[in-house]
C-alpha cells in the first residue's frame, strides 16, 4: 500500500510570480510570501517523509517556473525538481508529479488562459518537456480538481480570472479534459509504465427532504460524475457538451474532505446547503463524514485502480487530525476488502501551508510551516490499525 502525504508547489514553494500572485497583489487573496520555503529546502522535507514512515509523496511542479514566457523553458528549474526527485527514490519514496494544481503562468493567463482554443495543445507541450526529465517517476497527475478550478474562477469569481459565467466554467472544463488527454500522451511517450490520472475533488451530497433528492442529484451529476466519467470512459457529456475524448484513466485520483446536506430551493436548482448543528466539523467549517470516503471509492472507481490524492483536516488538534485519519483509512480498509483496488492514501498536507482564500489560517498540516512536528504521526501504523 502507498501511503505518504501531498503538497502543490504555490502553497509551499514560495517566491513564486503567476496568476494567482497576481490575485494577491490586487488585494483578492493573502500573499503568500515565502510559504514554507519549499523551494529551497525540499531535501529537508524528504526528512519529514522518512519521520512519518511515508513511501509516496504527491508534489506539484510550477509551471510558470519551467515555462515563464510562452514556448521558452527553464532548465535549471526542471533539474530542481529532478534532484528533489532523486532525494525522494534514494529515500525508498515513490514521486506523484502533478502538473497543474490551479496556477497558471502569467503570460498564459494574459491570453486568455483556459479559455484559449488552443490551451490543450500548449498544456501538452508543457507536459511533454517535463515528463522527459523523469523517465522514473511512475505517476502522474495531469491537472488536480478542474471543477474546483472552474467553480471558484468561473462560476463565483472568487478566483482568477473573477468571472461569474456557467457557459464559460463548461468551456474551461472542457479544455481541461482536453489537456490532459494531450498531455496522457506525452507522458506515455516518455515514461514507460506510468500511471497517469486526474485528481478528483468529490464530495457527499446528502439531500435534505423528499424534494433535496433533485439538486442534490444535480450537484452530483456536474461536480462528482462527469468529470471522472469523461476520462474513464472518454466522453464528454451535456451540459459540458458531447464529444469524444478517448479514454485515458489508468487509475481514479479522489481528493475527498466533505459531503454537503443540499435542500431544494425554488430559487436555485442546485439548491441550498444546511448546516445542522451537532456534527463534526473541522476549523473551515466542512463536515467531517469519514464513510464518504467509503461511499465515493464504491461508486467511482468504475474497476480501476483508486488513489486517494489528497484528504485531510483543518484543525488545531493534532489528536483530531489523528483521529480523522484513522476513521478514513478504517473506510478506505473496508473498501479495499470488498474488492476495489485501493493502491494509495495520501493526507493533506505534510506541512501547514497556503490554502488559497484562507491563507495561513487553516492548519492543515503534520508539521508545521517551519517543520516543527506537532505530535505522534505515522502514516503506516496508522494504515495497519485501521
Amino acid at each position: 500500500m502507498l501511503l505518504g502525504a501531498a503538497t502543490s508547489a504555490h502553497q509551499v514553494e514560495g517566491k513564486v510570480q503567476n496568476d494567482w500572485t497576481l490575485w494577491e497583489n490586487r488585494g483578492k487573496a493573502p500573499p503568500v510570501g515565502e510559504a514554507c520555503r519549499s523551494w529551497e529546502r525540499m531535501e529537508e522535507d524528504v526528512e519529514l517523509l522518512k519521520e512519518i514512515g511515508a513511501n509516496f509523496y504527491r508534489f506539484s511542479v510550477e509551471w510558470s517556473r519551467i515555462e515563464p514566457d510562452e514556448g521558452r523553458f527553464n532548465g535549471e528549474a526542471v533539474l530542481r525538481y529532478r534532484r528533489f526527485v532523486d532525494h525522494l527514490l534514494k529515500a525508498g519514496i515513490t514521486p506523484m508529479i502533478t502538473l497543474h494544481h490551479f496556477t497558471n503562468p502569467i503570460w498564459f493567463y494574459a491570453t486568455g488562459g483556459w479559455l484559449r482554443e488552443d490551451s490543450p495543445i500548449i498544456f501538452g507541450r508543457y507536459a511533454a518537456f517535463v515528463s522527459s526529465f523523469f523517465p522514473d517517476v511512475p505517476f502522474w497527475i495531469t491537472v488536480n480538481e478542474p471543477n474546483v478550478f472552474a467553480y471558484q474562477g468561473y462560476v463565483i469569481g472568487a478566483w482568477p480570472p473573477g468571472k461569474r459565467s456557467i457557459t464559460l466554467a463548461l468551456k474551461v472544463v472542457k479544455n481541461m479534459l482536453k489537456a490532459h488527454v494531450r498531455a496522457y500522451g506525452e507522458i506515455k511517450r516518455n515514461v514507460k509504465g506510468a500511471s497517469v490520472g486526474i485528481a478528483h475533488h468529490m464530495r457527499v451530497f446528502q439531500p435534505v427532504g423528499l424534494l433535496g433528492r433533485i439538486p442534490a442529484f444535480l450537484r452530483d451529476y456536474t461536480f462528482n460524475f462527469l468529470p471522472v466519467y469523461a476520462e474513464v470512459k472518454g466522453r464528454i457529456l451535456p451540459p459540458a457538451g458531447f464529444e469524444s475524448l478517448g479514454r485515458t484513466g489508468d487509475f481514479i485520483g479522489i481528493n475527498y474532505y466533505t459531503k454537503d446536506r443540499v435542500r431544494f430551493s425554488p430559487k436555485d436548482p442546485f439548491g441550498v446547503e444546511v448546516y445542522p448543528e451537532g456534527v463534526w466539523r473541522n476549523s473551515l467549517g466542512w463536515e467531517v463524514y469519514p464513510r464518504g470516503i467509503y461511499e465515493t471509492v464504491k461508486r467511482f472507481s468504475f474497476g480501476k485502480p483508486v488513489i486517494i490524492t489528497e484528504n485531510g483536516i483543518a484543525t488545531e488538534s493534532h489528536s483530531e487530525r489523528v483521529e480523522f485519519v484513522s476513521r478514513h483509512l478504517r473506510w478506505l480498509k473496508r473498501a479495499k476488502g470488498e474488492g476495489i483496488n485501493v493502491k494509495g492514501y495520501l493526507y493533506w498536507s505534510l506541512l501547514d501551508n497556503y490554502e488559497w482564500l484562507d491563507g495561513y489560517s487553516a492548519k492543515f498540516g503534520i508539521f508545521t510551516r517551519t517543520r516543527e512536528k506537532k505530535g505522534d504521526f505515522n502514516i503506516k501504523e496508522l494504515w495497519e490499525r485501521a
